[in-house]
């Protein structure tokens, strides 16, 4: 019986105070701008991107014992950081694709290769070497590296 009334109650409610309709829409002021002058403070200042050079060359893997005999194709990358900000490196950020134009993720084989491009951040000329592999037989053609946005930030052919 309660139910029969407080349903409707609170539903004439929410959708009156919710439409008032009558009310004026709010103007935003333009953002100032920043303390160097170049651009507005809130966003619209383009971001720096981090700079990032990648270097990639067919490798074979070394194999772990977690290999249970799968085929690997493998490339040995060179990470380095050209920006001013630090850049992240991780095996997961990279892939590779194949001469047939097929993406293999480089944490698709992870832990049954040694050598993996080491889990670290590059602070402003720093580099990093490892290798990336996926797993089957393919001849890689690039490489690629991500962002912790998953936003690409460099690719490279493979030499």
């Amino acid at each position: 019986m309660i139910k029969r009334f407080v349903i409707p109650f609170v539903a004439v409610f929410v959708l009156a105070t919710a439409c008032g309709g009558e009310d004026e829409p709010v103007r935003v002021p333009p953002a100032a701008p920043s303390a160097d002058g170049g651009g507005a403070a809130s966003g619209t200042a383009r971001a720096e991107r981090a700079v990032v050079k990648l270097a990639a060359e067919k490798t074979k893997a070394r194999e772990t014992v977690l290999n249970a005999g799968a085929p690997l194709s493998c490339v040995k990358v060179t990470v380095t950081n050209q920006g001013r900000r630090n850049v992240t490196v991780s095996p997961l950020y990279f892939s590779i694709t194949d001469a047939e134009g097929k993406r293999h993720d480089g944490g698709e084989a992870l832990g049954t290769y040694e050598n993996r491009v080491p889990t670290t951040t590059l602070a402003p000329g720093g580099k990093a070497t490892g290798t990336v592999c996926g797993k089957g037989a393919f001849e890689p053609r690039t490489v690629a590296m991500t962002d912790e946005a998953v936003q690409e930030i460099a690719r490279a052919e493979v030499g």
